[in-house]
């Protein structure tokens, strides 16, 4: 077997037995059981962010189905989806090969979504000032108090302080009432390669980070309850382009000569 044979399967048996304490078996959890095709997907792409897999490189339909043991249909079926996640490109009677994953591209990506959670945190902070019971912000309070939880913690898995912060913009697009928003959010999640950064930790790894973005986030906090969309909106912005720049520093992706897919 060769070493990117071996890489697949180790990378696929990391996703099939995701332990339910972590981050990642919460989130499986909250979602669907992933069919065969979709673990297949997330074990690839992950491999394609890390730069395990060259740019270009053609991934082997029939060499993935006798390594995970199954018809081609899933194995096609994961080239679908990330071709979707712009991670593979399908050249028809040719096959799937790597798309290169650029710095450029995944800070794109990043900053779509800090714009929309910026744009959501400003209309939440508006909504609030006509909600005087502060109904509106309660699920906002219950996610910060859980983030306080874990930053207080000795040891915290950076993942799970990691989930807990994408929970809590969650919550605050979810609380904007703008369904075109979340609608766009979930599709940026479903159709690109951000699952795939997230596959390991990117941010938070010390008790000091942590606690620095527990004070960022609480101050979006407190800007949305007291009615401040402007300084919402930049106050979640700059926690959220923080993290940006920290991904871009750990990830170690080179963007792939030349256009040709041999």
């Amino acid at each position: 077997m060769t070493r990117k044979a071996k890489l697949y399967t180790a990378a696929l048996s990391d996703v099939t037995r995701s332990d339910p304490g972590t981050a990642a078996g919460r989130l499986r959890r909250m979602r669907r059981p992933l069919t065969i095709a979709e673990q297949i997907a997330d074990a690839i792409g992950a491999m394609i962010v890390d730069g395990r897999l060259a740019p270009h490189e053609r991934i082997g339909e029939e060499k993935l189905a006798d390594l995970y043991r199954v018809s081609r249909g899933p194995v096609r079926e994961a080239f679908r989806i990330l071709e979707k996640r712009r991670l593979v490109q399908i050249i028809p009677r040719r096959g799937a090969f790597v798309r290169p994953v650029t710095r450029e591209s995944i800070a794109d990506l990043f900053n779509v979504r800090n714009a929309l959670a910026g744009m959501a945190a400003a209309t939440v902070a508006r909504r609030a000032m006509a909600d005087p019971d502060r109904n509106l912000t309660l699920k906002i309070e219950r996610r910060l108090d859980q983030l306080r939880g874990l930053a207080e913690q000795k040891h915290c898995e950076p993942l799970d302080y990691s989930f807990q912060m994408t929970r809590i913009v969650y919550t605050i697009i979810s609380s904007s009432g703008n369904q075109l928003l979340l609608d766009i959010w979930s599709e940026l999640n479903e159709h690109t390669f951000w699952t795939a950064i997230w596959k390991k930790p990117q941010d938070a790894f010390t008790r000091d980070e942590r606690l620095k973005r527990l004070a960022q986030i609480e101050t979006c906090a407190d800007a949305i309850r007291n009615g401040d969309p402007d300084t919402a909106e930049k106050a979640t912005r700059v926690w959220l382009d923080e993290i940006r720049d920290r991904v871009l520093a750990n990830l170690d992706v080179i963007p792939g000569e030349g256009s040709e897919y041999e």
